[in-house]
């Protein structure tokens, strides 16, 4: 794409085409644009000829013929892209000089528009258009780091993808510019998916242009080849991302029920108004097998249908404590049984402290109704070095602050964000696995 394509302003009528002998080889070259084109291929010898010259001089013999490369459809073929009708005019092969990896593209004209290109890179195609507005440079003065190099075009950011030389294997066809085989440009690609801004140097100018991707069927149904057209099977620089797409939809949605279930959280925090309602101190023996029965004093629950939270905690320490029992409606008899065990060990091994368990425990009693209760308490305990009479801490916590339906809520509505996300960086991973400035790559 090396040179800069003049568009027509004015309606005009299509030029006839010229066809003389070409002057290397006799076969006969057709200009399908004269007046457009500076230069031509022959298709035989692929001998580049200047088209301005009366007497078509020979601008360069083609360098090599070690490759077979042909165009999709035959040069003079038309089909409409973007709402207008094109027609193919020239063919071109470039490739990295460094990798060697290559691209085809093609050169499209309409004499109302201009020219235009469509590249078709691992299977992947674009429609090329060359502007003249220059764009602006994102990247700090100060920032050493590829991958916060940026370009920003019509407030659109474009981050850059690739830099080498590219040089021409073969051309066919007529072009604006003096054509020569194996020159060599300056490029760089920026990508902002479905779009890729690109600049071409020679040394003398930079042309820049941009480039818009086009799905297979599109140009299939545009150009109608006789062969069906490859599928990709990489990701392209400009490809757009269905998953992307769906992270955005869904990062907002997350977002969105974040909030929603973080009110409703607070609210049922100020709404539920915690408070104890018991504080009991029963003592146990350590160590004894027929621990009695320790009946708490009554207290009151006077919310309907309410959470209530049993704290216990105790001096265990290498030892254990079991603690059993019901929670009792001192009107009714109805009962909601409970059981925890508290225990705490700690020591050395291998000259690294450890420890497992703690000295407290608690049990949480769910939908108990409003009423007068007690506790009926039993213990069992094991592994204290004294029989003692130890303290057991006994707390009853009315409408307690609850957290895990507020996280068990919050983690079942990340799944589906959190596999979208997880879709959506993976897809980009693998398209920027062809960079050289992959920011998914480590830098270290």
């Amino acid at each position: 794409m090396a040179g800069s394509s003049e568009e027509s302003s004015a309606k005009k009528a299509k030029p006839l085409a010229r066809s003389f002998a070409c002057p290397a080889c006799g076969g006969t070259v057709t200009i399908r644009y004269p007046g457009a084109a500076l230069s031509c291929v022959c298709e035989f010898c692929q001998t580049v000829i200047d088209a301005t010259d009366s007497n078509y001089r020979i601008i360069e013999k083609y360098f090599s013929k070690t490759r077979h490369f042909e165009p999709f459809v035959p040069l003079g073929t038309r089909g409409k892209l973007k709402g207008k009708d094109w027609e193919v005019v020239g063919y071109m092969v470039r490739a990295d000089e460094v990798s060697g990896y290559f691209w085809d593209e093609y050169l499209l004209f309409n004499p109302y528009y201009g020219h235009r290109w469509l590249t078709c890179n691992g299977d992947h195609w674009s429609f090329v258009t060359t502007i003249k507005q220059k764009p602006q440079s994102r990247t700090h003065s100060q920032s050493t780091s590829w991958y916060k190099v940026k370009m920003e075009l019509e407030g659109r950011d474009f981050k850059l993808f690739y830099r080498g030389r590219a040089k021409v294997l073969f051309v066919l066809g007529e072009f604006y510019w003096k054509v020569k085989a194996d020159s060599l440009v300056n490029m760089e690609d920026y990508i902002s998916p479905p779009y890729m801004l690109s600049s071409e140097s020679d040394g003398k100018e930079i042309v820049w242009s941009i480039s818009e991707y086009l799905e297979v069927d599109d140009v299939a149904a545009a150009f109608k080849p006789a062969k069906k057209l490859k599928r990709p099977s990489k990701v392209a620089p400009n490809q757009p991302s269905s998953a992307a797409v769906s992270w955005q939809y869904m990062s907002k949605l997350w977002l969105a029920s974040f909030v929603i279930l973080t009110v409703l959280q607070v609210w049922q925090l100020g709404y539920n108004n915690s408070r104890q309602v018991l504080d009991s101190s029963p003592v146990y023996t350590a160590n004894a097998k027929n621990a009695p029965t320790y009946t708490t004093a009554v207290f009151n629950i006077d919310r309907d249908k309410t959470g209530a939270l049993l704290e216990f905690s105790t001096s265990v320490d290498n030892s254990w404590l079991y603690v059993s029992g019901e929670m009792v409606n001192d009107d009714t008899g109805e009962t909601f049984p409970f059981a925890q065990t508290i225990e705490y060990y700690h020591g050395y091994d291998g000259g690294e402290s450890w420890s497992e368990g703690g000295t407290s425990n608690n049990v949480f009693l769910s939908a108990v109704p409003k009423g007068k209760y007690y506790l009926n308490i039993d213990t069992e305990s094991g592994d204290f070095k004294d029989t003692n009479p130890h303290v057991l801490n006994v707390v009853v916590k009315q409408s307690p602050p609850l957290y895990g339906n507020y996280f068990w809520c919050l983690f079942l509505l990340s799944l589906l964000p959190g596999i979208s996300a997880w879709s959506n960086t993976s897809f980009e991973s693998t398209r920027w696995s062809e960079s050289d400035y992959n920011p998914y790559a480590s830098t270290g």
